[in-house]
Order: structure tokens, then sequence, then C-alpha cells
């Protein structure tokens, strides 16, 4: 184990390079300046297996692997939450522009071309930590100061605005403080956060990406369509970017293009989930459409996925119905959409009389309906009481059960000893009377 020769250098780093010789050169470099552990892959899927079971502080990828491409590892990691901050340092001499641009969208990022000398290796892996720590340290005190936006959503944008504006790079920092009101359903004020961003660099491809989610979360499909497509076309290669456009035209109803945007997605990474299953549902919408047309079909997407089910349901198709609700769910945009949608789920799970899974969707439904979707708070508690006397009454069974079987073997004991007793009286009356002795006289 090598001594620490510089506070910022990774101390667990993964290298991931098909190159054998370049990796070993690598490993040896960053062990002698100070690194504590390096783990090797020699192909992308090794270098997805090991990010997924083990914790590191730095990575580094070539571009060009073998089983999972760089482009598609890079996708992968930067989709998981916990490694979105995870500092990367793509070395490689085969990175297009456009691929180029898509590591710019970003945080903790760099590209360093081959061949590169040790001294600029060094140097690019100390200095991408150190951003990755400054970052870290902005993402702690935006979830403090996000904390308080529920009570005062003003007063924490206010609050953003002002760590923006002492940091040394304002715009990664602005950038995720609207990703988090995002996500806190603070859609409006995330908006705003994106637009000041876009004010001062049009071209900011993140911006330009984070606002189109935000408008399709609003319902604003076309809108949404037009931000994702000028941020695609500035920086495709995007999977996450080009689920999230399938996504959008589903909810626009457009099976078609939602289908080209998915296989977009599955030739940078066939393994990708949300591709595959947006796939599924594209498949399923275009098969709504084609239903004949007498039909009563609503121009939405969660209305078409809807009816599909609904039918399937009312038919005593529950199980179909169910997979129907359950595979477009993740798919539907605006938090009553998916509260009705989630509400069908529960009920075709009643119907088909699967009390806790009908429970368990009702409970989305009512939390996702924050208190305006009074119906499947009433059937929560509803189910709740039904489950809790279902329960008492196994409960109450079990021990009637048991205090059965208790008595039963009690009984049965007590019958051992009787018939015990009874063969032992049965052995002294087959012996005959004990033999008697006379007295001398």
């Amino acid at each position: 184990m090598a001594n620490r020769l510089d506070p910022d250098m990774p101390a667990k780093i993964l290298v991931v390079d098909d190159d054998h010789l370049q990796n070993n050169q690598m490993v040896s470099l960053l062990l002698e300046n100070g690194a504590s552990v390096v783990d090797t892959a020699f192909d992308g899927a090794t270098g997805w297996e090991l990010c997924l079971s083990r914790e590191y502080d730095f990575l580094i990828i070539d571009w060009k692997l073998p089983l999972l491409s760089g482009l598609a590892l890079f996708n992968r990691i930067r989709g998981v939450d916990r490694l979105m901050g995870l500092p990367i340092l793509v070395v490689s001499g085969l990175v297009q522009r456009m691929d180029f641009r898509l590591l710019q969208e970003f945080p903790c990022t760099r590209l360093l071309e081959k061949p590169f000398t040790h001294a600029a290796f060094i140097r690019e892996t100390v200095k991408l930590r150190s951003e990755a720590i400054w970052y870290a340290k902005n993402t702690e005190k935006i979830d403090e100061i996000m904390a308080t936006v529920s009570a005062d959503p003003d007063g924490a944008s206010k609050l953003l605005r002002r760590l923006a504006a002492a940091s040394p790079n304002p715009q990664p920092v602005v950038l995720l403080a609207a990703r988090k009101m995002r996500e806190a359903e603070h859609i409006e004020q995330a908006i705003v956060l994106l637009k000041e961003i876009l004010e001062l660099d049009r071209g900011c491809v993140p911006a330009i990406s984070e606002l189109g989610r935000c408008l399709h979360l609003l319902g604003r499909y076309d809108e949404a369509l037009q931000f994702l497509r000028r941020a695609d076309s500035l920086s495709p290669a995007n999977v996450e970017r080009l689920s999230l456009m399938g996504e959008v035209e589903l909810n626009n109803t457009d099976a078609s293009a939602a289908t080209s945007r998915f296989n977009e997605a599955l030739k940078i990474d066939k393994e990708n989930r949300r591709a595959r299953q947006g796939l599924r549902v594209a498949g399923t919408l275009s098969e709504m459409m084609h239903r004949p047309a007498g039909m009563h079909i609503k121009d939405t997407f969660a209305s078409l996925m809807n009816t599909m089910a609904v039918n399937l349901a009312h038919s005593g198709e529950y199980s179909s119905a169910v997979a129907k609700y359950e595979e477009s769910f993740h798919f539907i945009a605006g938090k009553d959409a998916s509260a009705r949608v989630a509400f069908n789920v529960g009920l075709a799970y009643l119907r088909w009389g699967k009390t806790r899974e009908s429970y368990d969707w009702f409970v989305e439904s009512a939390k996702r309906g924050k208190g305006k979707f009074t119906k499947a708070e009433s059937y929560v508690e509803k189910l709740k009481f039904q489950m809790k006397a279902a329960a008492d009454a196994a409960a109450a069974a079990k021990a009637a059960a048991s205090a059965a079987k208790s008595a039963a073997d009690a009984a049965a004991v007590a019958a051992e000893e009787e018939k015990r007793k009874a063969a032992e009286a049965a052995k002294k009356t087959d012996a005959g009377p004990a033999p008697q002795h006379e007295q001398p006289k």
C-alpha cells in the first residue's frame, strides 16, 4: 500500500481500459502518487459490475471498450443517483466531438486525450478530484436549503441564488438547485432558475434538457419536445434524455416517434431497462390506437392506457389488465394523471381478489393525489380496516387451533396414561394370587 503523497489524490480508484499495457501503467502511476487501492477491469461490463458492487472515489475509463462501450458505461453510471457525483476521467483518443459535448453535460467529468504524459494524467486526476469534493460540499448546502422549501419556496430560491453567486463556478450549483426544486415538485421555481442560466448561456445543454423535463411534468409536451430536441441536436447519445423524449412522445400519444427514440437509446445500451420497457409500452399504445374506430378513446396517453386496462378488467382478464397498468404507470407525466392510474391498478387488484396489492396501489394513489383524490383515501381506510379484521380473525383462528391442538394433545396424553395403567392392572390379574407360605407349627 502506497503512502498518501497528495491529499487530493483519490484513495479508491477503478481503471477500466482494455489495453493491458496502458491499464498497468495507469495503475502504477496512481499507486506511486498516493492512491491506496486501484482496481482494474478490461471491459465495460466488468467495470459496470464493479461500480455497482464496490465504493470508489474515482473512475477512469477508456471510450472504446469490449462487451459494453465506454459511452454505454458512462450513461449507465450517470443514470444512478449515488454515482452522479463520482468523478470520471475519460482517457481516449477516440471521443467524437458530439460525445465530448455529452461529457460536458455532467459535473465531475473530464476528457484526457491519448497519448498523454504522466504529469498530465496525475494533474487531471487531482484537479478532477478537487472539483468533486467542491461539488459534494455544495450539494450538502443545497440539501440543507431544500429542507426549508416546502415552508418557504421563495425564500429557498433566494438562498440558492446567494449560494450560487458565492461559488467559484455558479452554473453547476444553479443546475443542481433547479434539479432539486423539480424533485421537490416546485416546478415553476425550477423553471425560473433554469431560464436564468439560459439568459447567460443559451447553449447550456444540461439547462435546456432539464427545462424540457420540467415542462413534461407540467403536461406541456410540445414545448418539452422542443427543448429536448434542441439539447439532443447539441449533444446526442444521452440515453437518459433519449428515453425521456420517448416518454414525452408517449404522453403525446405518438407511438411511432416514441418507438424511434427508445430504439435510439437501445442502440447505445441494449440492456437499458427504461428504454426496453418504454418500447413495450409504445407497442401497447400503437395497439390501442389501431383499435376499431367505434371505441371511445380520449386523447391522452393516460386515458388510452386506462381505456385498454379497464376493458381487460371488465372482461375478467385481471392479470393482463394489471400488467398493462403497471407497465405504463411510470411513463405517465403529472401527479394527477398518475394518481388516477394508480387508483385503477388498485381497483383491478381488488377485483382480482388481491387485497394486499390493491391496498399498496391505493396508498400510492392517495400519496400522489395529495388530498385531492379522496376516493383513493377512502379505499385505503376501508382496506386497512378489512385487513386488520382479517388479520385479527386469522390470529383468533390460529389461537383457537393452537388451543384445540393443546387440548387434543392433553387428551391424548391422558388416554395414553389410562392405557398404561390398564395394561399394568391386566398384568397383575394374569399373574394370579401371590403364593401363601404356612407358618411352622
